[in-house]
């Protein structure tokens, strides 16, 4: 959830994937899933956990550093976890269903760093079953900037003043029409916040049939009566 106020012209997106052995005094329980393999063999219990955090910055419009505005922190899946065979060949598969699994809690953010993910954790896994350790935490962390360009806002304030406007009638804009789901294209973009509609946010058509974030096409029209693609003109009173 963005900040209340912060308009998001950017998204950039990583993932950050921690492997680490587990102790014996943070020793878990053994699932009752390892109890189908021999103890001759040696196994590996992998403990994941997954969290989403996002950071959202300010890019002033005189080139300065950015501004952090604020963080959000969510870790609300389930630890899940696998036992393999420290012999297993198909330790990739067996990875990709698991965690395949649990990335599905977050109807898809995870997606585009996906394979990623799936071959950053094989990496460090295979390195760490060379130690003996027979239990490990795996700790996957998807990190989300937003960024704000301050010269956009200011381009947007600088045409506003241009063209003398003023802002649209509040009741006009409390009767704007909430487009349903399948009526988004979700690659098209805002042209307020030039970022991409997508497909969880609210999104509101003008009588012009033209659509935009709903939270930006308010901003905007608070400030303008006329729509920032066409011109159409919003009644103001």
């Amino acid at each position: 959830m963005l900040p209340t106020g912060f308009v998001c012209h950017s998204c950039f997106e990583r993932s950050l994937v921690s492997v680490k052995p587990i102790s014996k005094q943070e020793k878990l329980i053994i699932p009752p899933i390892a109890s189908s393999y021999s103890s001759s063999l040696p196994y590996l219990t992998i403990h994941f956990n997954f969290s989403i955090i996002q950071q959202f910055l300010y890019i002033p419009p005189n080139d300065q550093e950015s501004v952090w505005v604020g963080i959000t922190w969510d870790g609300s899946t389930k630890p899940t976890q696998i036992v393999i065979h420290l012999s297993d060949t198909k330790l990739y598969q067996r990875l990709d269903r698991a965690i395949s699994e649990v990335l599905m809690l977050f109807k898809g953010v995870f997606e585009d760093q996906y394979h990623t993910i799936i071959e950053c954790t094989t990496h460090k896994l295979q390195r760490m079953m060379t130690t003996g350790m027979s239990e490990i935490s795996v700790d996957v962390t998807l990190l989300i900037n937003h960024e704000c360009d301050g010269r956009i806002l200011v381009a947007l304030e600088e045409e506003l003043s241009t063209y003398g406007m003023v802002a649209a009638s509040k009741s006009s804009i409390e009767l704007l029409e909430p487009m349903e789901a399948d009526e988004i294209n979700s690659n098209d973009e805002c042209l307020v916040c030039l970022d991409e509609i997508g497909e969880e946010t609210q999104v509101l058509r003008l009588p012009c049939s033209h659509m935009f974030h709903g939270e930006c096409i308010t901003k905007w029209l608070e400030k303008s009566h006329y729509c920032p693609l066409c011109r159409y003109e919003m009644p103001t009173h």
